[in-house]
């Protein structure tokens, strides 16, 4: 596209003979434009060749510069006019910008699939004579993408078909339903995010002592549909009766594959002070469903009633008239003096007071 070149000489030229003058004028000429070229080519990272700077009077002289001339873009919103000054004299002109130059775009030099690792050899340059939003025209642009979708040769590369690879892991060797997945039989690779949703990739922690789903053919990419996840929770070891506490003689951690309940108990602080709501088989898997706080009070138990008056602390033995989880109100009897007193379960026959009930 062709720019007017305005340009204004704001000092005088030499005092030299007509001749001299236009003859060093335009060798002058000659190198003011290839200097704003060269700048213009650096600052805008074009090739020189595509810069044109036409003076806008072919008759103007351009003085002697002993130096290199200076450049900068006048106006802020605009690259079309530049400014040259010469730092001896002071002399400077106004020039006037054009770039001619085609649109660069790239194409594919084959037929590549969906999830295609993009290498620099699949695409190649192509000449555009009018601009088309959204495409790919730098060759570094493609390096470490995939395809999202399938292209055939020739096609033009857009953004929107470069996705970012993720890591994935592929089977070196058919795993049958069942079998844990070692790390031996896995080989890491990159593949397009676009080809499996965010609930199907799997990580290697996950992989880790998972076993197959089912029967697995070599050259499978693995997804978590694919796999039974290791987990470790809680199992009974012997049948807990209804109303019976959990404690480590009846449970253990033991390896569970597949998909956990959300209620499911993965260590032992879980289950600590707790009481099977049902009867609970040997081998069953422990759920927060099936248990509920244990009585750490019950009632007919002698209780250590812990009662503070200022810096004094009293303990006295009471007698539970009701039954009282852990931070739970319980209702206990002076044996001497008849009195009902109400406390808070604090620990298993221990509790501290709060006020007293007149019988």
């Amino acid at each position: 596209m062709n720019l007017a070149l305005a340009a204004a000489a704001l000092a005088g030229t030499p005092n030299d003979s007509h001749g001299e003058s236009i003859s060093q004028g335009v060798d002058s000429k000659h190198i003011l434009v290839s200097q704003a070229q060269d700048w213009v080519a650096e600052d805008r990272q074009l090739q020189k060749s595509t810069i044109e700077v036409a003076p806008s009077d072919r008759r103007l002289i351009i003085p002697v510069c002993n130096t290199a001339f200076e450049f900068n873009y006048p106006f802020a919103s605009s690259q079309k006019t530049l400014r040259a000054v010469c730092p001896s004299s002071g002399w400077q002109i106004f020039l006037g910008i054009s770039v001619h130059q085609s649109d660069n775009a790239l194409r594919y030099t084959g037929n590549f699939k969906a999830g295609h690792q993009l290498t620099g050899t699949d695409v190649e340059l192509a000449s555009l004579s009018s601009a088309i939003a959204g495409l790919a025209g730098d060759l570094r642009a493609i390096e470490g993408f995939s395809l999202a979708s399938a292209v055939r040769a020739g096609d033009l590369v857009m953004q929107r078909q470069l996705v970012t690879p993720i890591e994935g892991y592929r089977l070196n060797r058919a795993v049958a339903a069942g079998e844990i997945v070692e790390s031996s039989s896995i080989d890491s690779i990159l593949i397009a995010s676009a080809t499996l949703s965010a609930g199907q990739t799997v990580t290697l922690e996950q992989l880790d002592g998972a076993r197959a789903a089912r029967d697995l053919a070599a050259g499978k990419v693995l997804s978590s549909y694919d796999i039974k996840k290791r987990h470790q929770v809680l199992i009974t070891q012997s049948g807990i009766p209804r109303g019976h506490p959990v404690t480590r003689a009846n449970i253990a951690l033991q390896d569970y594959y597949g998909k956990l309940p959300n209620d499911s108990l993965q260590n032992y602080r879980s289950a600590e002070q707790m009481q099977a709501i049902r009867n609970l088989a040997a081998g069953t898997m422990l759920r927060l469903s099936d248990l509920t706080p244990i009585d750490i009070i019950r009632k007919g138990d002698n209780v250590q009633l812990s009662v503070r008056a200022g810096a004094l602390e009293i303990t006295v033995t009471m007698l539970a008239l009701e039954n009282a989880r852990l931070e739970q109100r319980v209702l206990l009897l002076n044996p001497e003096s008849g009195e009902e007193i109400q406390a808070i379960a604090t620990a298993v026959g221990q509790a501290r007071g709060l006020s007293t009930v007149a019988r």
